[in-house]
């Protein structure tokens, strides 16, 4: 291949790159604008229960979730569209779709949305902020700001799970979960040795094949801290 021949081909894969990109943008499957009511997006018969996985990347968390409970009515956010797209296809031709709910979003503004409090069961974050470098800390996804919107949501004994295969960050997220007043750790301490929810991700499921240790934070929203002014789902 000569170099002008070579040249002709990046940019040819540079076009198809972008042609693909602006397709995602355009097919993912997007919310409403405005307040989001999740009774309303979701109804709910008395025996399922609504759970929200944030940022669910290549979706297998959401495939095994639904797999091990069949009363869990899942709402997933992904910022990226090319992953919101192709999850969505795959719940589809599993047949998982009515279980199982995806859409391209920033966590924080959907959260930010989201009413009534205290009406979701559990919310998962699995392997969050992969930018664990410290030049990457600005770009970090959990902080208090997020977990207070998350507390928020959750009902009185609600569940939060998160997941990460890096120490630093996993000693972070505990200090963040010890500092919100309506957590309590789900057992002795916030870490579990086993994924309470059986919601195996891409990365959880890498990270266990190539022997990596796995630290999980399981926090419960305390029943007797119900914020009065908030009404109950």
């Amino acid at each position: 291949m000569t170099l002008s021949q070579h040249d002709h081909s990046g940019q040819v894969q540079r076009v198809q790159r972008a042609q693909f990109a602006a397709r995602y943008q355009t097919q993912a499957p997007r919310l409403p604008e405005g307040k989001l009511d999740l009774s309303t997006l979701w109804p709910l018969a008395p025996e399922q229960r609504l759970e929200l996985d944030l940022g669910f990347g290549r979706g297998l968390s959401l495939i095994t979730r639904v797999e091990h409970c069949p009363q869990a009515c899942i709402i997933g956010i992904e910022s990226k569209a090319k992953w919101t797209c192709k999850v969505h296809q795959q719940l589809e031709n599993r047949g998982l779709h009515k279980q199982a709910r995806v859409f391209c979003e920033d966590m924080r503004l959907f959260l930010a949305r989201c009413e009534p409090a205290n009406s979701v069961h559990s919310v998962s974050l699995h392997f969050p902020d992969p930018w664990w470098k410290k030049r990457h800390s600005g770009r970090r996804v959990i902080d208090d700001s997020l977990i207070q919107q998350i507390v928020r949501l959750l009902r009185p004994e609600g569940t939060l799970l998160i997941q990460t295969d890096v120490e630093e960050r996993a000693l972070m997220y505990l200090s963040v979960l010890q500092s919100n007043p309506y957590l309590a750790p789900y057992s002795n301490n916030f870490f579990v040795d086993v994924n309470p929810l059986h919601a195996v991700s891409n990365r959880e499921r890498r990270a266990t094949e190539d022997g990596l240790p796995i630290w999980r934070l399981h926090a419960i929203k305390k029943a007797s801290e119900l914020n009065k002014n908030q009404p109950e789902a």
